[in-house]
C-alpha cells in the first residue's frame, strides 16, 4: 500500500485544511454578525470553514485513490514571474503591442513542448484583442506602440 503523504489528493486536501484554518484564524477576531446584518467577518470566516471541511473530504478520499504527486516541473514557477516582470518593464518604454508580445513568448516557453509557431499565433491574435479591450473598452490609456524609449 502506498504511503498516504505521498498522495496527491492527501496532499491537496491537507494543504485546503491548512488554508481554512488559516483564514479561520485572521478572521476570527472579526465581528460575524448575523445572516441578515452579515459582519465583516461573516463571509471570509464562512469560506475558511468551508474550505477547511471540503479538504477534510478531499483527505479523507485520497485513502481510496493510488495516485502519486507527478514530478515537481519548476521551470513555470521562474519563467511566469519573468514574463509578468518583462511585461511591467517593457510597457513604458516601448508600448503594450512589444510588451504584450514578449509576455506572451516568455510564458509560453514555460511549457516545454510548445511550438513557437504556435506561440507568435497566440500573441499575434492575442495582444490587439486585449489592448482593444483595455484602451477601447475599457478606456484605459495605454499606446500600443511608444517609440520614446
Amino acid at each position: 500500500m502506498m504511503n498516504i503523504l505521498q498522495s496527491k489528493d492527501f496532499l491537496a486536501g491537507l494543504s485546503a485544511v491548512l488554508i481554512g484554518l488559516f483564514v479561520i484564524f485572521v478572521t476570527s477576531g472579526y465581528g460575524f454578525g448575523t445572516p441578515r446584518r452579515m459582519g465583516p467577518g461573516f463571509f471570509p470566516l464562512s469560506l475558511g470553514v468551508m474550505l477547511a471541511v471540503i479538504g477534510v473530504i478531499i483527505a479523507i478520499g485520497a485513502l481510496r485513490s493510488h495516485e502519486k504527486m507527478p514530478k515537481l516541473n519548476i521551470r513555470p514557477y521562474i519563467v511566469i514571474p519573468l514574463a509578468i516582470l518583462s511585461f511591467a518593464l517593457i510597457v513604458p518604454r516601448l508600448g503594450f503591442g512589444p510588451a504584450g508580445v514578449a509576455t506572451v513568448l516568455l510564458a509560453g516557453i514555460a511549457e516545454p513542448d510548445t511550438k513557437k509557431w504556435h506561440l507568435l499565433l497566440l500573441a499575434l491574435c492575442l495582444v490587439p484583442a486585449v489592448w482593444l479591450l483595455f484602451a477601447v473598452g475599457l478606456g484605459v490609456q495605454v499606446p500600443f506602440f511608444n517609440w520614446r524609449f
